[in-house]
Formats: structure tokens, C-alpha cells, sequence
């Protein structure tokens, strides 16, 4: 894929859940803020004619100055609407996972 391509494709997720786990906020060695969330999304939806349950958690993160706004306003059980880009993240044993990188967040 070239250049111009990789930059024109589309990487946009937006989920709407409930956070399952305490929001932690962290900072990197350059001093930027990460705010990590687990939200957990249930629903109905319609899949070749036929309603289904929908159930997924996903890890996610605020980076920047979004992440310490956010730090004080956010809490267990919070209802919330985020979107932005997916990542792959490894974990320190070598399983990978998709992270969401959050770059709107809006309470529910």
C-alpha cells in the first residue's frame, strides 16, 4: 500500500458502554497523560434479518491533555460514548490486542 493510501484509510470506531473497571490515569517518561478505560458495550442489533444480542468490552485510551480532563470525570459505572482509531497493542507477553485510541468522549 502506498503512502497516500495509507493515509487516506478509514480507521474510525465509535461504541457506546458503560466503563466496567476504575478509569487509571498514567503519564509516559516524556510526561504525557494516558487515561486507560474498559468499556463495556450490550445491545440488540439486526444481522440478516434477525435481531441478536451484542456484547463486547475493549480496552481504551486518552492521550494528552483529554486525559486529564477526563480523570476527573469519569468513574465506575459511567456511561459513555467514545470514538476514534483502533490500535494494536502487545501486552508484555506477546499477545496482541485492538485499543481503541479515544479522541472524542462525551457522557451519556
Amino acid at each position: 500500500m502506498s503512502a497516500t493510501a495509507q493515509e487516506s484509510a478509514i480507521n474510525q470506531l465509535i461504541i457506546r458502554g458503560i466503563l466496567v473497571k476504575e478509569p487509571r490515569l498514567t503519564r509516559s517518561p516524556a510526561g504525557i497523560a494516558h487515561l486507560s478505560l474498559l468499556i463495556e458495550h450490550r445491545s440488540m442489533q439486526q444481522e440478516a434479518g434477525l435481531t441478536r444480542q451484542c456484547y463486547a468490552r475493549i480496552q481504551a485510551v486518552v492521550s494528552g491533555d483529554g486525559a486529564d480532563f477526563w480523570s476527573t470525570k469519569l468513574i465506575l459505572g459511567s456511561e459513555i460514548e467514545a470514538s476514534g482509531f483502533i490500535q494494536r497493542h502487545e501486552n508484555a507477553n506477546g499477545i496482541a490486542r485492538l485499543v481503541l485510541h479515544a479522541q472524542n468522549i462525551k457522557q451519556v
